[in-house]
């Protein structure tokens, strides 16, 4: 029974320190590179967040993938996105995945064809907490883009925790 207590004292101490760690409000930015079939590019992207419960999250954000040249063509292309975000902190370290939907566009050059529409993305990522507000880290986000295939994106990011 003393043991039953202790583990039950130790979890709830886990879930209290995840819950403070967590944000109401967050926002943040990305620099890194995405890769669409053989062509890589500098990418960026903004995103903003709340924290629902002490381990999942609601999230919504904007990426510029850059220029890609496909099938001979050159695109300009970047996606909405609107998605869940389950996280885990381990003290000062915030480790975290991203599934969702993404609206993309693959704008084209003057004379090319775009194409836009809705597909899913998904991410992982780490961050850490430099001070209480303020977190970096690097992160993995791959954004269907229908037939056209796959934008994969390596980033660093900074993020900026309001509430």
């Amino acid at each position: 029974m003393k043991y039953v207590k202790h583990a039950l004292a130790i979890g709830l101490m886990s879930v209290s320190s995840m819950a403070a760690a967590d944000s109401w409000l967050y926002a943040g930015g990305a620099v890194g590179q995405s890769s669409f079939g053989s062509d890589d590019n500098t990418t960026f992207g903004l995103h903003v967040g709340t924290g629902i419960l002490p381990i999942i999250g609601i999230e919504a954000g904007y990426w510029n993938h850059g220029k890609f040249k496909f099938s001979g063509l050159e695109y300009d292309a970047d996606s909405f996105y609107v998605g869940i975000k389950p996280s885990v902190d381990l003290g000062p370290v915030h480790i975290y995945g991203r599934l969702g939907a993404n609206r993309y566009d693959l704008s084209g050059k003057a004379g090319t064809d775009s194409d836009d529409g809705y597909d899913l993305m998904y991410g992982v990522g780490v961050e850490y907490f430099i001070i209480d507000m303020i977190s970096v880290g690097a992160g993995y986000q791959n954004f269907e883009v229908g037939d056209a295939g796959n934008i994969d994106s390596f980033t660093l990011n900074a993020t900026f925790h309001f509430l």
